[in-house]
């Protein structure tokens, strides 16, 4: 028998384990599951029916789904639809938080249930999936909190400088894109997937390809960034010449290269991968003062919270990070206590105006 890819035999302390997506493609699946009733089985289904939008997931999601879906036929997955109730999950939500409070992953479990209830409403025409699926949108769950965190550009001032220091120059870079280009962290490092997932990169390391990230040749010769990003490929146009975080580093250059991935870790000589960049991330960041609430993945809301912080206005801080409403953008903004602060400063000075004006 063919041995798995040796990226997916991921260490966990002394732990070696094989990741489900990669089980699949090591022993393959043999036919499309049968329903039977159960919530396993509908899970099966999901994965294996070839009109399941399952297999159109890119796949760091299929991986998280998969996690998911584990945990889900481990507690449920024996049980049969007709037999769930709208109280049953609820018990189960409950179970899924435990006493620590896990809102996150229970939120997430609720959320992979209805999307297999979907699946079997609309492609195995299932009745009881129907029935269940119209309880849940009737029901509602505990939401995690939004993160209120963002990265200061002072803060990343520090980060950069630490960086070099540090000798990791890469890191350096990699966060003044980000912030600078309001950029998503896939966007600039991008990810490494396995050779058998959609998309030509000539970035090979073993049975692995690197996709997504920004690549030098994306910028021209007047500094223009043009990149489709990784999330809902929607296409960004940056002129770099107006960022000057980036443009500093860009002077650590005798000349800008031509093509290959912009963002590369000096110990492997390769584009980072997501866990490689957020170790040396965080310890970066902590060297540089930045409090261990503060996460990388907060650029882009520092980046945000800046330009309507400035006074930009809202529907152009939306365009430049690749929203789709204005809403998603808000979300982003963050700093209230200063932006409630500033609401109220603007209420006394218009009423002491108007009292004034009366006089």
């Amino acid at each position: 028998m063919t041995q798995p890819a040796p990226e997916t035999i991921e260490r966990e302390g002394s732990k070696l384990w094989i990741t489900d997506a990669e089980l699949i493609r090591w022993i393959g699946v043999p036919t499309v599951a049968v329903f039977d009733g159960t919530i396993g089985s509908l899970i099966r289904c999901y994965q294996t029916d070839p009109d399941s939008p399952f297999h159109k997931l890119r796949f760091k999601s299929r991986e998280n789904y998969l996690s998911l879906m584990r945990r889900l036929r481990q507690d449920c997955g024996d049980e049969l639809l007709a037999e769930v109730k709208g109280r049953t999950v609820k018990h189960w939500h409950e179970g899924w938080m435990g006493t620590n409070g896990h809102v996150a992953m229970a939120h997430s479990l609720v959320g992979m249930l209805r999307t297999l209830l979907t699946f079997g409403t609309t492609l195995l025409e299932d009745p009881e999936c129907l029935r269940l699926k119209g309880i849940l949108g009737d029901m509602r769950f505990v939401m995690p909190k939004p993160r209120t965190q963002r990265i200061t550009a002072d803060q990343v001032i520090a980060v950069r400088a630490k960086a070099h220091e540090l000798g990791r120059h890469s890191l350096a870079l990699a966060q003044a894109l980000q912030f600078e280009c309001i950029l998503r962290q896939k966007d600039v490092i991008g990810e490494w997937v396995p050779q058998s997932e959609p998309g030509i990169s000539e970035v090979v390391d073993g049975n692995l390809k690197w996709l997504r990230g920004l690549r030098w040749s994306e910028i021209d010769d007047n500094l223009i960034l043009k990149h489709t990003t990784s999330k809902r490929n929607k296409d960004v146009e940056v002129d770099l010449k107006l960022a000057p975080m980036v443009m500093e580093e860009f002077q650590r250059f005798a000349e800008l290269p031509k093509a290959g991935p912009i963002v590369v870790y000096e110990k492997s000589g390769r584009p980072y991968d997501a866990v490689q960049f957020r170790k040396e991330w965080r310890l970066v960041a902590t060297a540089a003062g930045v409090p261990e609430t503060v996460y990388n993945m907060d650029s882009r809301a520092g980046a945000i919270s800046e330009a309507t912080d400035a006074g930009v206005p809202i529907e152009h801080v939306r365009h430049a990070a690749t929203h789709s409403n204005t809403s998603t953008t808000e979300r982003y903004s963050r700093n209230p206590a200063e932006k409630t602060a500033s609401v109220q400063i603007g209420r006394a000075e218009h009423r002491k105006n108007k009292i004034g004006g009366q006089a």
